[in-house]
């Protein structure tokens, strides 16, 4: 659904619109509308405009063909409205532009394109239903899906049911309304990029994730599975050494490396395994990085009586040896893949292959908070459990929530469950931290957020690494968790609106932490957790020396060590 908000009047408000994932938005250049704008503001508006997908609108009310080629000249517009006495032929000539002809009565010219342009109803009628159409006039979140459904428009128009007063832009109001219309997306972000032949297994899934998962039978399984089998509430442990070591006072560590299996991964991996049983499926499939969701999905499966098999790169089965071992152990294939690059995006590529051949019997157990609606959001409801326990946890023990909560970043679950606790409390930065490899170049690294770029991958619209052709790029990480060329929507939207910042750890500075930590408090993290320890130490010196700051320790490092051990990566001499 196409969403399009017209009368935007500075660059701020256009800034914010179109972070908010808006398809259009309208200029209006008449001073018929109190939201009329100069062609300067116009310009500034455009420049802003330029970094998002968003089009801009030129709205013109009674202009010349040449009048309104003139201000296109200047700002070149991505699309021209037709309004009240504008010429309706014509246009094109002076314009090759697509044009938005309002359905007011009069007739609509000949040149109307239906493969570029569109008609606008202010007042619906039905004859027209032969090109594509906007609806508009006096559209809001209380009447937008009974509309929808009534005319099944291309894309609905609105101002003023956004705004909070006249010509004021409520970004509240604009972002309740695409969850409504578009609930498959973040802002911009996110969807079911999928075959046909998946469509109908996702909405199965969707249906049993509103159904199944609220009931009181499901959830009071699933809490008491966390308490009993996972070992939640899991540690907050206040890392005085690591952070008088590093120029602070106040670090404290989020210990998900003391679930059962030694990771955050069991939270997803229990929660969508349980769910799978439920809608009837007997056989899980899942993709796996660093071996912990694997592992932890092998633990579900073991522990619920359901087949499981795993697909892997090659490289990471190379560099998680113990985690494959533990897998086969618990009962579940390993499936070694050896396709491209032969990391997490090639063993995606696999479980999606078998899915889209095995769904009536197979859920597709996917590790990270990305994929296809509803996976990202299945993840991160499974994960908010981490957010949930450390804001209670952290009042508890500091009195107040913490200045800043730090997570690392590959699809991003282990950070949207943990952000999810905070994102209510302005006040409170979050960061996520990516992998900076070994240098900035592509190959070199997985700063989606740095070097990315928008596209389509796994199912998502998302922030993707791509070559210069378009190809999704090689990525490199010393944390095979990390080593993904894509970022989960929720990031991406968090992203785009401010409301969190991502920046980068290279493999050094994630090493440095590893052996720091270790030493310094006898906790040995997972190299994924690493990089967000590695960036605070990175900063320190910045901050306040009183900063109250939150790490979530994903995961343990025991994984890790033989790999580490076996290139001569740490030192384990006294």
């Amino acid at each position: 659904m196409l969403v399009k908000i017209c009368g935007i009047t500075t660059p701020e408000m256009a800034h914010k619109v179109a972070a908010s994932g808006v398809d259009y938005i309208g200029l209006l250049f008449t001073a018929h509308s109190p939201r009329q704008i100069n062609v300067a503001t116009a310009k500034a508006i455009c420049d802003v405009v330029k970094d998002y997908p968003t089009k801009v609108v030129g709205v013109f009310f009674d202009e010349t063909p040449e009048q309104i080629a003139t201000i296109d000249a200047q700002l070149d517009l991505d699309v021209i409205q037709l309004h009240g006495d504008a010429p309706r032929s014509g246009v094109g000539q002076f314009v090759n532009k697509p044009i938005i002809y309002v359905a007011d009565g009069k007739p609509l010219p000949v040149e109307l394109n239906p493969a570029k342009d569109f008609i606008l109803y202010e007042k619906f009628t039905p004859e027209m239903t032969n090109f594509r159409y906007f609806i508009a006039g006096g559209i809001d979140k209380d009447n937008v899906l009974e509309q929808i459904e009534q005319h099944q428009p291309h894309g609905v128009d609105l101002s003023s049911g956004v705004e909070s007063t006249r010509g004021v832009k409520d970004f509240a109001k604009i972002r309740e309304f695409l969850a409504l219309v578009r609930p498959t997306y973040y802002g911009a972000y996110g969807g079911m990029y999928v075959p046909e032949l998946l469509i109908d297994p996702l909405h199965d899934l969707i249906d049993a994730f509103k159904t199944i998962v609220p009931s009181q039978e499901f959830q009071s399984e699933f809490l008491g599975l966390l308490k009993n089998y996972v070992g939640r509430p899991t540690a907050l442990t206040k890392v005085s050494n690591f952070a008088k070591a590093i120029g602070l006072q106040h670090v404290y560590l989020k210990r998900e490396d003391l679930t059962h299996t030694g990771a955050h991964k069991i939270n997803n991996a229990l929660g969508q395994c349980l769910l799978a049983q439920k809608m009837g499926k007997t056989r899980i499939i899942a993709e796996t990085g660093a071996g912990q969701h694997g592992v932890a999905t092998a633990t579900a499966c073991a522990m619920l009586g359901i087949e499981c098999v795993i697909y892997m790169g090659q490289v990471d089965v190379e560099r998680q040896a113990p985690n494959v071992a533990k897998m086969r152990l618990l009962g579940a294939k390993v499936v070694p893949v050896s396709d491209g690059s032969a990391t997490l995006k090639d063993a995606v590529n696999e479980a999606l292959r078998d899915w889209a051949s095995s769904y009536e019997n197979t859920h597709y157990c996917l590790g990270t908070a990305l994929g296809p609606y509803p996976f990202p959001q299945l993840c991160a409801q499974f994960q908010a459990v981490i957010g949930r326990e450390a804001i209670a946890q952290f009042n508890e023990q500091a009195g107040t929530n913490p200045d800043i909560v730090i997570a690392c970043v590959g699809g991003g679950s282990n950070a949207i469950g943990i952000f999810q606790g905070f994102l209510a409390d302005e006040n409170v930065q979050l960061i996520g931290v990516e992998a900076g490899g070994n240098g900035t170049g592509v190959g070199e690294n997985a700063a989606r957020f740095q070097s990315g770029r928008l596209g389509v991958l796994h199912g998502n619209r998302t922030y993707v690494l791509q070559t210069a052709d378009g190809q999704i790029a090689d990525t490199h990480s010393i944390s095979a968790g990390l080593d993904y060329a894509a970022v989960g929507p929720q990031h991406a939207d968090l992203f785009a609106i401010g409301r969190a910042k991502y920046d980068v750890c290279s493999d050094g500075d994630a090493l440095a932490a590893f052996q720091l930590l270790t030493r310094s408090e006898g906790i040995i993290p997972a190299l994924e957790s690493s990089h967000a320890l590695g960036y605070l130490m990175r900063v320190a010196k910045d901050l306040p020396k009183d900063s109250k700051i939150l790490v979530n320790l994903s995961g343990r490092g025991d994984k890790d060590l033989p790999a580490l051990l076996a290139k001569g990566l740490v030192n384990v001499t006294n």
